[in-house]
């Protein structure tokens, strides 16, 4: 290090100490001098450094003064706490992650966040990127791209913030519960601001003609009798109406539409969570009564091993849990839909009401008198809520976690190779998933169903297989393993037309680990993933035909794991406990190809002939 250290602040100013950023161990760790700085958050894209995801971190001070770091994080429900750090000369370095030490959970995803540095009471800002540990920079994006193009708002995680500027919110994604928890606090303001507007209504002098003077005076009244004896019935007179058509008035109906169009909006959005949240709690219910059935059973006999009866107790109590999140969930979202339907009800009836609807829509500035202050500000509020840049810090949404990204890209990237294949998703993906996307990500469940000739390939994302096959029969599921339950991160189920009905084959199981190569497969010994691929061979499938169960107790035709690559390993590798398959998209002469496609394809091809 240099004998006086220093740190450059954008506008020229130097500042008398350094922080490193330690990654990895604090002895044989990548250092990253955060050299440069800048005091204006609009320049804060010109100090981002690079760090890469999961690895520990550790900050270094080298300078004799006390400086006091504000690194980011991750939000869960805007929790007010920050990493705020105090670096002095007789504490240089503190921790901010290590598995086990500080989080279990790593606590950023892929994107941009900022950090603040305070030096005598002065905040000079900064960035870090982290980027993604095995995948590099343009095989993430590509990823990304894939899954957004099914589904744009499918990578943003709608239960996490990190607080930043919003300067990166071209990468985020704002969610409609944002503005909807914005207006359900402000229902008697906007109903008190059109009250004022409506009694601020001016008058004005007009001529309208009439079959005679209104005025009943001896003047009136003789011309009217001598007029009428001509033949001649109207006349022009003055009349005192409400001015409807002023400027003013336009734009605030011109703005008024434009609010119920956003409001039919994000009640559609509610109507539509609700509802299908009401058939998971549904399925719910249905799955806790089958459990508690065999709980009930297997209580008191003696054949059943205490250790299969306290397995099903704690599915009961998963259950239980399960169901109560979802029974949480569903009655916020009925209260917030009851305010913002309500809300709909009275701007549509207000629009359609005398006053407002004589008002011509036509483009107006806007006005500036008093009782037109309070709207103008909450319409302005509004928009920026939902589209404007702010330089003031605020919750953005952050990506999903990589690993959970990758898993929705390999699930799209085997409907992908299907469809090449010439199966065919009727209806489109996109509208088989809408039904099972709600809140933050795609449901446990997910199916496309594929079609060619006379088969059928259904792919499924994440769905539980139980423990017993009652249960699996009660929601509909089919898949049970007779010991601990499991979730295959992608199943394929093969089905052939027999006689007009569509039987049962086989399945194929696809396991996506986001890891290298050596921590997922070592030629001698068991790593947790082989262990898991074993197991998932003992998986089983019920039906019922005329009445009476019928068991595939050979269920598995393959079970594959796809993983980010490694160049030390052979695309291909067959193993005791499955097939290991190198599985991302590469850029080959400016063309899109995935890496593993053609393995994937004769695996599948050879299955179903």
């Amino acid at each position: 290090m240099l004998n006086e250290p220093y740190t450059e602040v954008m506008d020229g100013e130097n500042l008398p100490f350094l922080v490193q950023l330690i990654i990895g161990s604090t002895d044989k760790g990548e250092k990253v001098s955060l050299s440069r700085l800048c005091s204006s958050p609009s320049q804060i894209h010109m100090c981002v450094y690079d760090v890469p995801e999961l690895k520990p971190l550790r900050l270094q001070l080298f300078g004799s003064v006390a400086v006091t770091f504000l690194w980011n994080k991750i939000y869960e429900g805007k929790k007010e706490r920050e990493n705020r750090h105090i670096l002095t000369k007789k504490q240089p370095i503190i921790l901010l992650y290590e598995h086990g030490k500080t989080d279990y959970v790593y606590p950023w995803r892929c994107g941009i966040y900022h950090f603040e540095v305070i030096y005598n009471q002065n905040v000079y800002y900064g960035a870090f990127r982290i980027c993604p540990k095995n995948f590099y920079d343009e095989q993430l994006t590509l990823i990304q791209n894939k899954v957004k193009s099914i589904m744009g708002s499918l990578i943003a995680d709608r239960g996490y913030y990190k607080k930043t500027f919003s300067v990166f919110q071209d990468l985020e994604e704002h969610s409609q519960l944002k503005t909807i928890r914005w207006l359900s606090q402000r229902v008697a303001q906007i109903t008190r601001m059109y009250k004022k507007i409506e009694r601020d209504v001016g008058y004005k002098y007009i001529l309208h003609q009439e079959r005679c003077y209104r005025k009943p005076i001896s003047a009136t009244v003789r011309k009217n009798a001598l007029y009428a004896a001509k033949g001649k019935d109207k006349y022009w007179n003055r009349r005192l109406i409400e001015a409807k058509q002023r400027t003013d008035l336009q734009y605030v109906k011109v703005q008024s539409v434009a609010f119920l169009g956003l409001l039919e909006e994000l009640n559609e959005f509610l109507a539509n969570n609700i509802q299908k949240l009401q058939v998971i709690e549904q399925s719910g219910k249905q799955e806790k009564h089958a459990v508690q059935n065999i709980v009930q059973n297997i209580e008191k006999n003696g054949s059943v091993t205490e250790r299969d009866k306290q397995k099903y107790k704690n599915i009961q109590l998963l259950k239980e849990t399960d169901l109560r999140k979802v029974s949480v969930k569903l009655q916020e979202y009925k209260v917030l839909y009851s305010l913002i339907n309500r809300l709909m009800c009275d701007m549509r009836g207000r629009l359609h009401a005398s006053f407002w609807n004589e008002i011509k829509i036509s483009d107006a500035k806007p006005p500036i008198a008093p009782a037109y202050r309070e709207f103008c500000h909450f319409m302005r509020k509004l928009w920026k809520t939902r589209e404007e840049v702010y330089d003031e810090p605020i919750y953005l949404f952050v990506y999903k976690p990589t690993f959970l990204i990758y898993e929705y890209y390999v699930f799209f990237a085997v409907v992908t190779t299907l469809e090449d294949m010439g199966f065919i998703a009727m209806p489109s993906v996109s509208e088989q998933i809408k039904s099972y996307f709600y809140l933050d990500g795609l449901q446990d469940g997910t199916a496309v169903v594929t079609e060619k000739e006379d088969i059928r390939l259904r792919i499924v994302f994440n769905e539980l297989i139980e423990t017993h096959h009652l249960i699996a029969l009660s929601k509909g599921s089919n898949f049970y393993n007779g010991e601990d339950t499991k979730k295959p991160d992608v199943r394929i189920d093969y089905f052939r037309k027999q006689n007009e009905v569509w039987m049962y084959q086989s399945s194929i199981i696809i396991e996506v680990k986001y890891s290298p190569m050596y921590n997922i497969f070592q030629p001698i010994g068991n790593t947790k993933a082989t262990e898991q691929m074993y197991k998932y061979w003992s998986i089983k499938y019920v039906e019922q035909q005329d009445g009476r169960n019928v068991f595939h107790r050979r269920a598995i035709h393959e079970v594959i794991c796809v993983y980010p690559g490694s160049q030390m390993h052979a695309k291909k590798i067959e193993a005791g406990c499955g097939i290991f398959l190198q599985f991302y998209p590469y850029i080959k002469k400016e063309v899109e190809h995935l890496m593993g496609q053609k393995e994937l394809t004769r695996i599948i091809t050879e299955w179903v002939q």
